[in-house]
């Protein structure tokens, strides 16, 4: 029987955190996800992030690695933001209270901050219950005016496109050219794209071009397909004792899961 005595915590900076420290994070998360991301992702992601540190939380039983959850440095519009993301919890561990631990922990040592994410329907409940709100809806709908899609999605800067996509070791995306304007696409299957944003067109060349896409955007107006169409993202934020003058304004494209 594992008590929850027993489960020790420990948040680090991502600056911190040792060779050992990194195998055990990739190789639980690897181990729950049935991935195999490797040192390079976690460089890249938390290393090498634009913005600087993020926090991450370990649990630990007997010096066993059984718990993890990352508040990922992804700020907005030069406001300081982390996006929890990267939880996992073994198994055998579950229903100790080792996710609520591990979010507490986390957003006390993130205080000053705004805080938010796009969690599943499993974690959802569990980011509410600790005062997350529910920021904004996004709802996936095909693209049937191309000509409108300039003004529909946000743009991403280029030292953020450079960094989240182009040098990401896992993402594989492409682009679009409409109008002159250049557009980010996440591939959905072998037609179907989904628009993440616009982008500076002297990048093309880092993407592949997607031949004849059937095109999908997130937008924040719920429309009549939407009754038909129920896929949807949700983001949640927590205003962590940070003092803002206006609102954040959260776009599709920070999602971690793109």
């Amino acid at each position: 029987m594992i008590k929850k005595e027993e489960i020790v915590y420990r948040c680090k900076l991502s600056s911190e955190f040792s060779s050992s420290d990194k195998d055990s994070f990739i190789e639980l998360f690897n181990r729950v996800f049935n991935l195999n991301y490797t040192r390079d992702w976690f460089d890249w992601k938390y290393v090498k992030n634009i913005y600087g540190d993020s926090y991450i939380v370990m649990a630990y039983h007997k010096d066993k690695a059984v718990g993890i959850r990352a508040f990922w440095r992804n700020d907005i519009d030069g406001i300081k933001c982390f996006q929890p993301c990267d939880t996992a919890v073994l198994a055998e561990y579950r229903g100790l209270g080792i996710f609520t631990k591990m979010s507490l922990l986390a957003l006390e040592n993130t205080k000053g901050a705004f805080i938010y994410n796009f969690p599943n329907e499993n974690s959802r409940p569990g980011n509410l219950k600790l005062g997350w709100k529910i920021d904004k809806h996004f709802y996936l709908q095909p693209v049937i005016n191309k000509k409108k899609l300039r003004d529909e999605c946000g743009y991403i800067k280029d030292d953020y496109l450079n960094w989240r996509f182009i040098q990401s070791p896992i993402g594989d995306y492409s682009y679009y050219e409409i109008d002159g304007e250049s557009y980010l696409l996440y591939k959905r299957t072998e037609k179907i794209y989904y628009v993440l944003g616009r982008f500076n067109s002297s990048f093309n060349n880092k993407f592949t071009k997607a031949d004849f896409p059937l095109l999908f955007k997130y937008s924040a107006n719920k429309g009549f397909i939407n009754n038909f169409l129920k896929n949807k993202a949700t983001a949640l934020s927590l205003n962590n004792e940070v003092k803002l003058s206006q609102r954040v304004d959260i776009p599709i494209f920070k999602a971690d899961y793109f």
